[in-house]
């Protein structure tokens, strides 16, 4: 793998929100940037919620060619692109933006990476799945889960919020105590709750998870969170988030350069840098 040198016709990519500095995006990136032969690097930048408009404008003042979205931005970002993707539209919230010719638009990779993380083990239509979450990362999922005909119901710690997503969707939602008697193909976490540095937290109980033939976690620093080790121990299959990053990378890191990445490539980079090697 040829290695790139950066030079004045280098084209940057990244990543924005706030916190980033757990992030494996650029580890990914730049491999299959490398990999392919191509003039790109990837940063990560933290952006402070008052500055998120100044952000988004240094995108076309110096020509950034692509930006991923985290949490808390995926919503927020909306007001400060010029276009939306149709389906971006109907997800209501961003983690991908396209810089052509300083015409910026917004995408969601979110919804394929979360379809194909699924998939690799289970179909989604007629599955019973229940969300856990109800912010921007939920958005992407809850659209994922309808447009393959799955039945979700979204449960929040503000019940409001859940109803609020659940509305659009056109789904049933309810309160995380609902956890204790919903039983279901499938459960979700689309919150952060668990990722490093607070590893040892958990949004739900072993006794909980029992109801659940799957779980998938969203977060994906450490591999295995508290959430997925409580459901190994319940007897349900996992999935980790990793999954759902590197093909949500995948399909961003095709909308920038065109072309298809190393997907092998990108998960191998992140479970060896996760894992301190």
């Amino acid at each position: 793998m040829k290695k790139i040198e950066i030079d004045g016709n280098t084209r940057i990519c990244g990543l924005i929100g706030n916190p980033v500095a757990h992030s494996m995006s650029p580890f990914i990136h730049n491999a299959a940037f490398e990999k392919l032969g191509l003039n790109y690097k990837y940063f990560c930048f933290k952006v402070e919620n008052n500055n998120l408009r100044q952000a988004i404008m240094s995108m076309r003042a110096i020509d950034i060619k692509g930006m991923n979205v985290t949490v808390p931005y995926k919503q927020q970002v909306i007001p400060f692109l010029d276009e939306l993707d149709e389906v971006a539209k109907k997800i209501g919230a961003v983690n991908t933006i396209v810089n052509n010719r300083k015409k910026l638009k917004g995408f969601n990779t979110d919804y394929i990476g979360l379809i194909k993380a699924i998939e690799e083990h289970t179909t989604i239509k007629g599955k019973k799945i229940v969300l856990l979450g109800a912010g921007g990362a939920a958005r992407g999922i809850a659209f994922g889960i309808i447009e393959k005909k799955g039945s979700l119901i979204i449960l929040n710690r503000t019940v409001a919020k859940a109803k609020e997503l659940a509305k659009e969707f056109g789904c049933e939602y309810g309160g995380l105590e609902l956890m204790d008697k919903e039983k279901a193909d499938l459960l979700i976490n689309s919150t952060s709750v668990g990722m490093h540095p607070k590893e040892n937290e958990t949004i739900a109980k072993k006794s909980q998870l029992k109801n659940f033939k799957i779980v998938l976690d969203a977060v994906y620093n450490p591999i295995e969170t508290k959430l997925l080790k409580l459901a190994r121990d319940a007897g349900c299959k996992t999935i980790s988030g990793l999954n759902m990053l590197v093909y949500q990378g995948a399909a961003s890191f095709e909308l920038w350069t065109g072309k298809k990445p190393d997907t092998k490539l990108m998960k191998k980079i992140a479970i060896k840098k996760l894992k301190g090697e």
